[in-house]
């Protein structure tokens, strides 16, 4: 086998370079028996002009749903706008079967937004970056087969 050496790029790596990290991160989990299937949604809402104006972005894995982006205008903000798109979310979820809902939120973001809907702090980065804190919010999501019983 030939020297190992680093190769350090700006930016995006090459295709090659991200399709080979991927697919071997994805056989480590497969060979330690977790398939990693994830499937990603969105939820946008829309103005009268068709113009996004807030969304939330999740994905699906292992039976938990990770919020990986959720956003409202500033000219709608207030009228209750990003609960429905977490209800609508968290309603994808259940019907996924998932268990748990969590995301990560800086403090001049949502975390009190977070906190409001049921989501508990399970970790935090204190003065990430500089003078502020970086988040870790979990919410347990009832079953489906437990909804309306």
């Amino acid at each position: 086998m030939s020297p190992l050496k680093f190769i350090t790029t700006l930016g995006e790596p090459s295709v090659e370079d991200k399709q080979k990290l991927v697919e071997g991160m994805l056989a480590h989990h497969a060979k330690n028996g977790h398939i990693r299937k994830t499937e990603t949604i969105s939820i946008f809402l829309h103005d009268e002009n068709d113009q996004a104006v807030g969304g939330v972005i999740v994905s699906f894995l292992w039976g938990g749903m990770e919020i990986q982006a959720l956003w409202v205008d500033a000219s709608i903000r207030g009228q209750g706008w990003g609960k429905k798109l977490m209800e609508a979310a968290e309603q994808e979820g259940i019907k996924r079967n998932c268990t748990i809902a969590y995301t990560n939120t800086f403090s001049w973001q949502a975390p009190d937004f977070y906190q409001k809907m049921g989501y508990t702090l399970y970790g935090q980065l204190d003065n990430f970056p500089e003078g502020n804190t970086l988040s870790y919010f979990q919410k347990k999501l009832a079953p489906a087969d437990t909804i309306n019983q």
